[in-house]
């Protein structure tokens, strides 16, 4: 048997013997379920391995130029920083914590208790390497609606202004 974990708690992985083909799938089907109702009666917190998490994206490419659409919900333009370095393009900043609006009914300080808390807060920071034919010095970015939309023209097309 296998244990991975830490101090906090610990995972067995039990190891089967490809011999033995008759139980094998019964048993690591038995053991994924005991894994499975053993995470479901856990409270989960997203976490992220490093000291910012990313932003999720959606990136596309159209006749002329790539479209780049980052989800930022709840935070304002001026909190968001976008640099363009070394061939990639960097969103950055921090977002603050989701508060919990005051209830009308709720007499004085509520006490909540987390079940599941997967919006992310804090610093962010999300790289996204640029292909060579973009035309840096003329990428926009616009902030709706909690995304945030960078236009990053290819080389040799006119930009807007332009045509």
């Amino acid at each position: 048997m296998l244990v991975a974990g830490d101090s906090a708690g610990s995972l067995a992985i039990r190891m089967f013997d490809m011999n033995d083909s008759d139980n094998q799938f019964d048993q690591l089907s038995h053991q994924l379920s005991l894994l499975m109702d053993e995470l479901a009666n856990q409270n989960f917190f997203r976490l992220v391995s490093s000291d910012a998490w990313e932003p999720e994206v959606n990136i596309y490419e159209a006749p002329g130029r790539f479209l780049i659409c980052a989800e930022l919900a709840g935070m304002r333009s001026d909190e968001i920083d976008v640099s363009i370095e070394r061939g990639a393009i960097t969103i950055s900043g921090h977002r603050p914590q989701p508060v919990v609006p005051k209830s009308d009914d709720a007499d004085g300080e509520e006490s909540l208790s987390i079940q599941i808390m997967e919006i992310n807060a804090g610093r962010f920071e999300r790289r996204i390497a640029i292909a060579g034919d973009v035309d840096v010095k003329n990428i926009t970015a616009t902030y709706r609606n909690g995304f945030l939309w960078l236009i990053a023209p290819k080389m040799g097309t006119k930009s807007m202004d332009e045509a």
